[in-house]
């Protein structure tokens, strides 16, 4: 019997050891984990070097450049990830990133160089800001900050198409050494300083060091050759994941923006507190989807995708039930012990509304994988317009009145909406393809 046993447990390990998904997720999550339990580490530290003004303030100035910086890629990741593997040869492949590095540049510049030039920024602040904040001291910081998050996105998701994860994984794990190091350094240092400004300028200027450092990856593999071809198929997929963005922006952005609007900069620090914690969640997922989207667009047998989707959500949800619960008790920890001023306690009861709110936002991808896979994109186009305006309703309905609880409500419902929705549809298309796969008889 202990034999048997020895052998069953040997036969179960192997088969998890030789999984590609499972090697290739554990490899980069055991530095994205790091990451994010950093994050979480020096919490106390930040919060203790920022006050509650600050750190509300940095939040939101956050949340807007990662919120237009998913915009500002206009997409253009998805080709990438689509077509990379369909080409067999380097010359087809580096004709296809520097086809997508080309389109990226001259329509990032294309937007951002009249925006800056004739100040419509500022108008873009008065209608995102209720509270007054010295915007111009902030411009420069904010535009680095846009770009290089855009850098960083596509350089991490080519780096993961094309399989490269030892890299990937110096990168990460310079990025939050690193950061952290300068930015809690010229925090303690420069104190008399605006630290919003000295938190965010010291953040990027690493991260552009980092970025420079390593694109000469991407540009080993690029060949100088502008393809019309894959220009076009390229903005077809990429064009309707765009739209759903800039839809994105009103769904992921509507609470804090009316948040800001009804409340203060203070209110909004339990908010912003609340989402570090829950983050762990979306970050855990977005490693998980960076390993197994190239897998899925890979695999060309849609019902073996189907088999291992409805396994994975699964799994995944237990997993992040139970990782919820203990996000729950840790928070409750240290702010029982101190370690997290009392100050901040109303996080507490944000949290759970933020983290079942992340569950949902993390699954609903593994679905939306099939609109890329059936090159269907634009109906995520379609669907953001609508969730778009459900969001934007319930917030002008719940926020005024609830304050960060509407907004966590607000955001459980858009979530929801989201991954009903699209269960629904890609159950129709799912049922749709495999009607028109031909029975072969014995």
């Amino acid at each position: 019997m202990p034999i048997k046993l020895s052998i069953s447990l040997k036969n179960w390990v192997a088969q998890y050891r030789d999984n590609l998904l499972i090697n290739r997720l554990f490899a980069v999550l055991s530095i994205d984990i790091l990451v994010k339990l950093a994050g979480i580490i020096l919490l106390p530290v930040y919060l203790r070097l920022m006050t509650q003004d600050e750190y509300g303030l940095y939040g939101y100035l956050l949340s807007i450049i990662f919120t237009f910086s998913v915009v500002l890629n206009f997409g253009l990741y998805i080709p990438i990830s689509k077509f990379y593997h369909d080409f067999e040869n380097e010359e087809d492949r580096g004709r296809l990133l520097f086809t997508i590095f080309c389109l990226l540049a001259v329509t990032l510049t294309l937007v951002i160089f009249p925006i800056y030039f004739f100040n419509w920024d500022f108008v873009f602040v008065k209608i995102l800001f209720k509270n007054q904040i010295h915007y111009a001291e902030y411009r420069g910081s904010v535009l680095l900050a846009l770009v290089v998050s855009i850098g960083n996105f596509m350089l991490t998701n080519f780096l993961f198409t094309s399989e490269k994860i030892r890299q990937l994984k110096q990168y990460n794990f310079l990025r939050i050494i690193c950061i952290n190091i300068f930015a809690i350094a010229f925090l303690f240092i420069l104190k008399n300083h605006d630290r919003v400004r000295v938190r965010l300028e010291t953040t990027y200027l690493v991260e552009a060091v980092l970025f420079l450092s390593f694109i000469f990856i991407f540009i080993k593999e690029v060949r100088t050759r502008f393809s019309r071809k894959i220009a076009l198929a390229g903005l077809k997929l990429a064009i309707p994941v765009m739209l759903s963005a800039v839809f994105g922006i009103v769904i992921n952005f509507s609470d804090k923006f009316f948040l800001e609007k009804y409340g203060s900069f203070k209110e909004m620090s339990y908010y912003y507190l609340a989402v570090s914690c829950a983050g762990v969640i979306p970050m855990i997922f977005t490693s998980f989807q960076n390993a197994w989207l190239p897998l899925f667009l890979k695999e060309k047998d849609l019902l073996k995708n189907v088999a291992k989707t409805k396994k994975l959500i699964i799994r995944l949800f237990v997993i992040f039930g139970v990782l919820s619960c203990s996000i729950q008790i840790f928070v409750w920890i240290i702010l029982s012990l101190g370690i997290i001023q009392s100050k901040y306690h109303e996080t507490l009861y944000i949290l759970p509304l933020l983290l079942v709110s992340q569950i949902l936002s993390a699954l609903t991808p593994l679905y939306t994988n099939y609109l890329v896979y059936f090159e269907k994109t634009h109906i995520v186009s379609i669907t953001g317009l609508f969730v778009c305006c459900i969001s934007l309703g319930l917030s002008l309905l719940l926020i005024p009145r609830f304050g960060v609880y509407g907004a966590g409500a607000v955001s459980i419902a858009s979530n929801a909406c989201y991954f009903a929705i699209y269960y629904f549809i890609i159950r129709f298309y799912i049922q749709k393809k495999t009607k028109e796969i031909p029975v072969i008889n014995p």
